[in-house]
Parts: C-alpha cells; structure tokens; sequence
C-alpha cells in the first residue's frame, strides 16, 4: 500500500546516508536500524534482510538511472560527434553530482564486489544500462559514418571507465581533498582520445 511505500522509500533515503559513510556497508542490522530511527524488526518487516535492503537500494538506483540513460539514448545528435560524446560525458557527470547517485553506486560496489549474488545484480540494473546507453549513442554515430567501425562496447568502456572512476576518487576516496581533479579536463582528454576521423 501506498503508507509502506512511503515509509519503505523513507527508510531508505536515511539507511543510503548511512551507508555511504566510510564503514557503512559494514554496520549490523542493529547500527542501520539506529541510523534510520527504527527497530531491527522494523528494518526486517520492509527489507527482509541485508541483501533484501541492497536490492532495493540498487532498484532505487535503478530508477534514478532511468531517466539520464533515456536522455543518452534519445537526444539528438549534434553534427560534430566530438560535441556530441562531450555533452553524453559532461550528462553523465551531471548524474553523478546527485549525492544520492553517487552514494548509491559507491554502496553498490562495496557490496557487489564481495557477493557473488548481488554483483550481477549491480551490474545489470546500474552499471550496464549506463554503458549500454552510451554504446546506443555511438552506434547510431557509426551508422552516420562519424566514428570508425570500432566495437562500440569497448569505445562506451574507454568514454566511460575513466570518468567513473574520476568521480570515486574524487568522492568516495575523498580524492578531492588529498588530489584535487579538474573532472572537466579529463572529459576533454576523453574526447580528444576519440578514434581519428571521428574529431572535426
């Protein structure tokens, strides 16, 4: 019903700040539940468990994700392919200045890298709808003869690799204070290293 949802949605904004903070995704049921203001029981009755609480972070992301992937997909192309891949980085980076965004994937790499059940999980319904929105945009860059024949998954991997973990160290490592990024340049570097034939 509509009062669960609310609440469930409510736990679950509180729970994310908790654990995106350094040792969250390490914190017990009990520590999570004291960070949101509940019960353990409470915590259970809306996420079952601690894989139920990272899945439905993770559909969360999921559906944050939607809308900036649909963009990637559907905006039209720019006649310069250049300008085109720097507007799809410099979106992608607008989605990562979200902190609820960026908590999300940096939770979500923690835990996926350790479990074998929620890191295809992560991979499926967070970072792949990003790739392969980006590989959407370059092949239909490919079908107008702007961009060399490359495998377009492998192009989306060197596009998007290096921005996504610019934004972690700059977060999540805390990068921003011990070695500061001009993310921006390194977007310019990204577009620059784009197949010849493919820059005007």
């Amino acid at each position: 019903n509509l009062d669960f949802e609310a609440t469930r949605a409510s736990l679950l904004a509180a729970l994310t700040r908790r654990l995106a903070e350094d040792g969250g995704t390490g914190a017990s049921l009990r520590e999570l539940a004291s960070a949101a203001g509940v019960s353990t029981a409470t915590l259970r009755h809306y996420f079952g468990d601690r894989e139920g609480l990272h899945r439905a972070l993770f559909d969360r992301g999921r559906e944050l994700g939607a809308g900036f992937h649909l963009r990637l997909v559907n905006e039209p192309l720019q006649a310069d392919v250049a300008a085109s891949m720097r507007w799809a980085l410099e979106w992608i980076l607008t989605g990562f200045s979200i902190p609820t965004v960026r908590h999300i994937h940096t939770i979500g790499l923690r835990v996926a890298l350790e479990s074998p059940s929620l890191g295809p999980v992560y991979l499926r319904d967070l970072l792949e709808p990003l790739l392969q929105s980006v590989e959407v945009r370059i092949v239909r860059h490919q079908a107008r003869g702007e961009l060399p024949g490359r495998d377009p998954r492998i192009l989306a991997l060197q596009l998007v690799t290096p921005l996504f973990t610019a934004v972690l160290h700059q977060h999540a490592l805390h990068g921003a204070r011990e070695r500061p990024l001009d993310v921006n340049a390194l977007i310019d570097a990204l577009v620059e290293s784009l197949p010849p034939g493919s820059r005007a």
